[in-house]
């Protein structure tokens, strides 16, 4: 349970997207949104077309308000006094979904197309293909339900596939360079792969899922009906004792037996209805677009290096390995358990590199989870974060950890670790827009070192 309470609030969506999302899709559709003086949004007027009736997401969440003059995206903001009276604005609310259906129908030509990125850490050029799968069902009528739907990204780089998070493109910059025409691009090989190992996979857990809620809703239903037939039985029992005796009796009898047919009926009913439940099957993949992702150039790879992005792939690598192990044996030396270390760098929309957790109180079982950003870099060197790592830095708080290692390949090298990095170098991380990073100079890391030790 504690695990599972763990994934789910590492993969909560993150106020910072959802809020970024709803105010680019608000000024591409002609929504007028407004910064308030107190940090919150502004409404004054919704469209008419965002409350028309002929919109699929009306009859799900319902028509949008005709203004909203305070609107937040951050849950903890609606706990303060002065801002209880604002609006929590997200997926599941009717304008945001209104928005969302506008903003689809105008980008709807951009289905299957094609698009340039540059990644600063590629050694060669590869292709990242997205795709919407979807687990389908059955409810307890026997009606086709949606389980589940996600849209997943494939990376295929020479014919070799891998599945990989779907906010991926967020850290990678658009190629400057434009080209009037592309060579047509073939998904049909990755999608074959994604249908043939994660959708199989999503398919099985939602199976499993379904199994489980079947079970206890089948032992609950058998628990009811069986007292429920068994009071009904008595009463019957007991009034044709009586109708014996008294033939004013036998009307109730015959409805106390219609009643126990009624329930035995209802009860073999609703128990086949559970064994719907427990189908899942696979659904159709969707490709949605593929972004054609290449290194840098010469004159690319210069203006990363400024960042201090190692433009060495080896070199890189070894840097970002070494670092791993030195975090690692650090928190083993600082009581965690080595079983409890896990590497999640490679897992979807974490935004962090290592997971670590110990139980600090045996009596009430309370654990201490950190998760752990970590990064190798030359002494001296600006540290860069990317953007799903500094948005999850800012939503995880105290949880979330930046550990830097500078110079991990020699012998003098040092860590330093800093407990949320969102709040304590908020003052020095300076966006690069160019290579879709946050950068944080090494003097706030190194000046955070010494107050540390002070």
């Amino acid at each position: 349970m504690q695990k599972q309470n763990v994934e789910i609030e590492e993969r909560r969506l993150m106020p910072k997207y959802v809020e970024q999302q709803f105010i680019e899709a608000a000024k591409r559709i002609g929504l007028r949104v407004e910064p308030r003086a107190d940090g919150l949004w502004r409404i004054e007027h919704v469209l008419a077309d965002l409350r028309s009736e002929r919109l699929a997401c009306i009859r799900k969440y319902g028509k949008a308000g005709t203004e909203y003059r305070k609107v937040t995206f951050h849950k903890g903001v609606l706990e303060q006094d002065q801002h209880l009276d604002a609006v929590l604005m997200g997926p599941g609310h009717p304008l945001y979904a209104a928005v969302d259906e506008k903003l689809c129908e105008a980008l709807s030509y951009g289905i299957g197309a094609t698009a340039l990125f540059t990644d600063p850490q590629a050694v060669g050029p590869y292709r990242l293909h997205f795709f919407e799968i979807g687990i389908k069902g059955k409810d307890s009528r026997g009606n086709d339900v949606l389980l589940y739907a996600e849209v997943v990204a494939v990376r295929d780089e020479g014919g070799q596939f891998e599945i990989m998070p779907a906010d991926v493109l967020l850290d990678l910059p658009p190629h400057p360079q434009k080209f009037d025409q592309m060579d047509p691009v073939d998904p049909q090989p990755a999608s074959d792969y994604l249908k043939s190992t994660y959708q199989l996979e999503v398919r099985q857990r939602c199976q499993q899922e379904r199994q489980q809620f079947s079970a206890v809703v089948r032992d609950y239903l058998e628990r009811s009906f069986k007292t429920r037939i068994s009071k009904a039985q008595e009463r019957y029992m007991g009034l044709m004792a009586e109708l014996g005796e008294r033939s004013e009796y036998k009307l109730a009898a015959d409805e106390a037996k219609k009643y126990i047919d009624y329930l035995e009926r209802s009860r073999k009913d609703r128990l086949a209805g559970l064994d719907r439940l427990q189908i899942a099957r696979t659904g159709p993949v969707r490709h949605l677009a593929t972004a054609v992702v290449l290194p840098p150039d010469a004159k690319l790879a210069e203006a990363f290096r400024q960042f201090g992005i190692e433009p060495d792939a080896e070199s890189r690598q070894k840097k970002e390995l070494a670092a791993m192990r030195i975090v690692k044996e650090d928190l083993i030396a600082q009581g965690f358990p080595e079983d409890s270390i896990v590497d999640v760098s490679r897992e979807k929309l974490t935004g962090f590199d290592i997971r670590a957790q110990r139980v600090i109180d045996h009596t009430t079982g309370v654990t201490e989870v950190r998760r752990i950003e970590v990064k190798g870099y030359s002494r001296g060197n600006p540290i860069q974060l990317e953007r799903s790592e500094w948005f999850k830095a800012q939503q995880l708080g105290d949880t979330y950890w930046l550990c830097v290692v500078w110079d991990p390949l020699e012998e003098t090298r040092e860590l330093i670790r800093i407990q949320n990095p969102a709040r304590v170098l908020e003052h020095a991380v300076k966006a690069r827009d160019m290579i879709r990073r946050y950068e944080v100079p090494a003097q706030a890391i190194d000046q955070h070192r010494v107050r540390t030790q002070a």
